[in-house]
C-alpha cells in the first residue's frame, strides 16, 4: 500500500515529470491565465453603450429665490428649472432637483466607451408643453445622441464625421463642454420659430430636427478641407468663416434650409500674409457659448488688433467693430458698441465702461438710456433684467429699462473665500459659477480650481 501511494506521489509531482512534459504543461497554463485575462479585458474594455434610465417622475420647478444654493463639483446645464444635466469623459447624467445643495444620485445616465463626450446642448420644449425636452450629446466618433431630458432615453441616433481631435475638454468639472461647445450650436427656423440643433464634423455641418433626429441640410465642404474652423450661430442663422479665400470670407447661412444669405468681408479687408488676410472675427452677445449670437466684431486684419481697454491704455490701435444682421439680413455695424464687454438683448445693449460702471443704449436710435455706476462684471442679460458681479462677490441685477439694482445675491459660500472666474452659465433665473484660483489654463487641477466643489449655483429670483 505504501509502495502504491509513493508510486501517485511521484505521478502527480512536477519534479518527477520530464523536461518536455513540464514544458507543455506550463505553455498551457499560461495560455489559459492569458485567454481569462484576455476575456476580462474584452468584457471591461470592449465598446459598449449603457442607459440607465429614470425610474421615478422629476419633480415640479421650484419657486426660485434670491440666495445661494448649492456648491457642486460639475457644471451642469439646467433643464425646465427642474433638472441638472452634467458631463465627465465618458458619461452624461442628470440629477434633481436643480436646488440641491449637493449633487445627487444620478436620475438617469448614459455612458459610451471608448468615445467621449464632446459637445453638448439642450432643447426644451415649447412653452405650450407639447413635446419633450432633450439633451443633445456628441461623441468623439462622431455620434450624435439625443437623449430624453425628463427619463434618460434615446430619443434618436445620427452620425457625422468627426474632425481630427475631437476630445473631451471638461477637465474636472466639464464647464467648457457643457457651457461653450465648439461643434454644436442651436438656432431657430425664421419661418415656424422652431428649433434647429446645428453640428459640424470633418469639412460638414448638418443641421437636424432635435424633436426626432431629421436631418434638415447637410453642407460638404471637402472641396476646401480645413477651411472652416470659425462659425457660431445667429438667431436663426448659421455663420462660417472660409479662411481658403484671400481674404477670408464669411459665409451666412439660413439655419432652417441651409441656403445661402450672404457672404461679407469687413471693409477694408485686403490680400496679404496670411494673418493679415485671415482677419479678426468674433461672436458676441451669445445665448450659451457660440449659439445665438446677436452680434460679432471683426478687424479687417488678423495682426496688431488689440482691445478697446488696451487701445485707451496706448498699447495698440486697431480695434474691433461690432457687426449684426438686419432684417433684412444685410451685415450692418453696430455704432453705439464700443467696449470689450458688451451684451445685447433687443434693443437694449449694456457695455462696460472705464472704471467698470455700466451703460445701457438703445441699438435703433443710439440714444444713452441709463448709466449705472455700480462697479463689477457684466456678464449677461434678458428681456427683463442685465446681470453683474460686483467687486464684493455679489451678483446685482440691474433693471433693463431703468438700470436701477433690484435684488442682490451673495456668491460667497464663506466670508473669507476669495476667487476668479472666466466660465459662467445664466439659465431660466439660476446663475452658476466655475470658481477658479487663476485664470492660467496650464496650472494643474488642484491648483486651477477654487475647491474641489468649486461650482457654485444661485437663484436669481
Amino acid at each position: 500500500m505504501g509502495t502504491q501511494a509513493a508510486g501517485l506521489r511521484r505521478l502527480f509531482s512536477p519534479r518527477s515529470w520530464s523536461r518536455p512534459v513540464r514544458f507543455v504543461l506550463t505553455g498551457l497554463l499560461v495560455l489559459v491565465v492569458i485567454t481569462a485575462m484576455g476575456i476580462t479585458a474584452y468584457r471591461t474594455l470592449k465598446p459598449a453603450e449603457t442607459v440607465s434610465r429614470a425610474d421615478k417622475p422629476v419633480p415640479s420647478a421650484e419657486p426660485i429665490k434670491a440666495i445661494q444654493y448649492s456648491e457642486l463639483a460639475e457644471a451642469p446645464l439646467i433643464v425646465e428649472g427642474r433638472l441638472r444635466v452634467y458631463a465627465e469623459q465618458w458619461r452624461v447624467f442628470a440629477d434633481t432637483p436643480v436646488t440641491a445643495q449637493r449633487m445627487m444620485t444620478p436620475h438617469w445616465s448614459y455612458r459610451r466607451w471608448p468615445a467621449e463626450v464632446v459637445s453638448i446642448v439642450e432643447v426644451e420644449k415649447p412653452a405650450s408643453g407639447v413635446g419633450m425636452s432633450v439633451v443633445v450629446t456628441k461623441w468623439s466618433d462622431g455620434d450624435i445622441v439625443a437623449l430624453d431630458a425628463e427619463k434618460g432615453d434615446i430619443v434618436w441616433q445620427a452620425k457625422i464625421d468627426p474632425a481630427p481631435g475631437e476630445s473631451y475638454k471638461g477637465r474636472r468639472t466639464g464647464s467648457k463642454t457643457m457651457w461653450s461647445p465648439e461643434d454644436l450650436f442651436v438656432s431657430t427656423s425664421v419661418v415656424d420659430k422652431q428649433p434647429i440643433v446645428i453640428a459640424t464634423g470633418k469639412d460638414v455641418v448638418e443641421a437636424i430636427d432635435p424633436a426626432n433626429g431629421t436631418v434638415k441640410w447637410t453642407k460638404s465642404f471637402v472641396a476646401e478641407p480645413g477651411c472652416r474652423t470659425t462659425d457660431w450661430t445667429g438667431p436663426d442663422t448659421y455663420y462660417t468663416k472660409n479662411t481658403c479665400t484671400k481674404p477670408a470670407t464669411l459665409e451666412i447661412y439660413d439655419a432652417a434650409t441651409g441656403l445661402p444669405v450672404g457672404t461679407w468681408r469687413p471693409p477694408g479687408a485686403s490680400i496679404g500674409t496670411d494673418a493679415v488676410s485671415n482677419w479678426f472675427i468674433e461672436p458676441s452677445s451669445c445665448d450659451l457659448g457660440h449659439s445665438g449670437c446677436l452680434m460679432f466684431k471683426a478687424a479687417p486684419t488678423g495682426e496688431g488688433v488689440v482691445t478697446y481697454t488696451d487701445a485707451v491704455s496706448g498699447l495698440g490701435t486697431i480695434t474691433a467693430t461690432y457687426y449684426s444682421l438686419a432684417p433684412d439680413r444685410t451685415v450692418k455695424p453696430e455704432p453705439v458698441a464700443d467696449k470689450d464687454t458688451v451684451i445685447a438683448v433687443g434693443d437694449v445693449v449694456a457695455q462696460q465702461v472705464t472704471g467698470g460702471y455700466i451703460w445701457a443704449y438703445s441699438r435703433t436710435t443710439g440714444q444713452r438710456l441709463w448709466m449705472s455706476e455700480v462697479n463689477g462684471r457684466l456678464i449677461g442679460g434678458d428681456p427683463r433684467n442685465f446681470y453683474l458681479v460686483n467687486n464684493e462677490y455679489q451678483l446685482l441685477v440691474l433693471n433693463r429699462e431703468t438700470g436701477a439694482v433690484t435684488s442682490s445675491t451673495e456668491l460667497r459660500i464663506r466670508p473669507a473665500d476669495r476667487f476668479v472666474f472666466s466660465m459662467y452659465y445664466l439659465h431660466a433665473g439660476y446663475l452658476v459659477i466655475e470658481r477658479l484660483q487663476t485664470t492660467k489654463e496650464s496650472e494643474i487641477d488642484d491648483k486651477y480650481y477654487f475647491s474641489q466643489d468649486t461650482v457654485v449655483l444661485v437663484g436669481i429670483g
